[in-house]
């Protein structure tokens, strides 16, 4: 080689054999540049799954340190519900505190037992909130409530009135305030998703609410499973989606074993079809997994499943508050019956609401962004 060299600097080398050792030499050199780059991106990975899992590690700690706020405190702002889990007590007082700092009239119930109205903290004024829209942020948000409210009616979507407008506490507002400016936006929506599912997405193409592909439908799940969020990418020129479940204060408890008995007996059938099609469930788990508080998590895993038969990928999101033990706790629960450690082999994503929040805080400055972590975070 070094014979070469010196043969090659006197000019005792043919030119082709010139040209063909300079060509060698910025191949040589190309390699390299990508062997360095690619050693590089994965660094820039592994950096971001590790904060990923330091974040996820540190919600045990946030929980175990969280108390349920002074009693004085939850009369003060009319939240005083003992029945509360140490989450909920704590989300319901934020939601209040932030209905008082903006001025807005507090919202009734009507106690069954007393005949008389209650007034609740969390809850707006029915007529100013279906008047004002005040559950939510931005215009932009208002007029696309609006919108799906009304398509809910044609299509047997799950948005309960006047829950969707009055009720502060609940996670459904909470989705169209996290994910309703990214339906207009889809540039920040793919730069979002991008950021958070690093080499899973070119570009999101469309963004859909309380959305099911087949609600009662026996080539799904035949029941009305939907996702409370349904994002359309594409990859490599694949399309793509990703199911979202979003909670808030739940504690998966809702479902009853009663409720959730009668379900199964409906629809088992197609329940343990997409079960057994997925090779994602270890065996015999069904007994475990259609019981409350998983068996949720389970139905909407199983309805990502069923939606890949439209798609060529696609993957599935829990999403809550790192401080919400329950729903933490649930998904520790959820995991054991995985066959994989792998998330990607799973296609089951546990995220967090923080770990959204800072995200979409990292793309954008607008004011809603900023309200949108101090209405919720708790």
């Amino acid at each position: 080689m070094l014979l070469l060299v010196v043969l090659f600097l006197h000019g005792e080398l043919s030119s082709t054999i010139q040209t063909v050792l300079i060509l060698g030499g910025l191949l040589i050199l190309l390699f390299v540049g990508l062997f360095f780059k690619v050693i590089y991106d994965s660094g820039k990975n592994f950096d971001k799954m590790n904060s990923t899992k330091i974040a996820m590690q540190n919600k045990n700690h946030n929980q175990s340190n969280m108390k349920k706020p002074p009693q004085d405190e939850l009369v003060k702002f009319n939240v005083n519900y003992p029945q509360d889990t140490v989450f909920t007590a704590n989300a319901r007082l934020l939601q209040s505190q932030w209905r008082d700092k903006k001025e807005y009239p507090i919202g009734t119930y009507l106690n069954h037992k007393t005949k008389t109205k209650i007034s609740c903290g969390n809850l707006l004024d029915e007529n100013f909130a279906k008047e004002k829209k005040a559950n939510f942020l931005t215009e932009n948000i208002k007029n696309l409530v609006t919108q799906e409210v009304e398509k809910s009616k044609k299509t047997d979507a799950l948005i309960s009135e006047p829950r969707i407008w009055n009720n502060l506490l609940s996670s459904q507002p909470l989705c169209f305030n996290l994910f309703g400016e990214l339906y207009f936006d889809l540039n920040l929506a793919t730069k979002f998703f991008q950021d958070l599912f690093p080499e899973r997405i070119d570009s999101v193409m469309a963004i859909r609410f309380e959305y099911s592909p087949g609600r009662k439908n026996p080539n799904y799940l035949n029941d009305r499973s939907a996702f409370d969020v349904f994002v359309e990418y594409t990859k490599d020129n694949k399309k793509g989606f990703i199911g979202i479940e979003v909670k808030y204060q739940e504690s998966l408890r809702e479902e009853s074993k009663t409720k959730a008995e009668e379900n199964f007996v409906k629809n088992g059938e197609r329940y343990t079809y997409w079960t057994d099609k997925s090779n994602v469930f270890k065996p015999n788990s069904i007994e475990f997994l259609k019981q409350p508080p998983i068996s949720q998590i389970w139905r909407d895993h199983l309805l990502c499943f069923a939606t890949k038969q439209d798609y060529e990928e696609g993957f599935f999101v829990f999403l809550y508050p790192e401080k919400n033990s329950h729903c933490q706790e649930g998904v520790d629960n959820y995991k054991q019956f995985l066959m994989f450690d792998n998330e990607e082999q799973n296609c089951f994503y546990p995220r967090t609401l923080e770990m959204f929040f800072n995200t979409l805080a990292n793309h954008s400055t607008a004011d809603w962004v900023t309200e949108l972590k101090q209405r919720y975070e708790v």
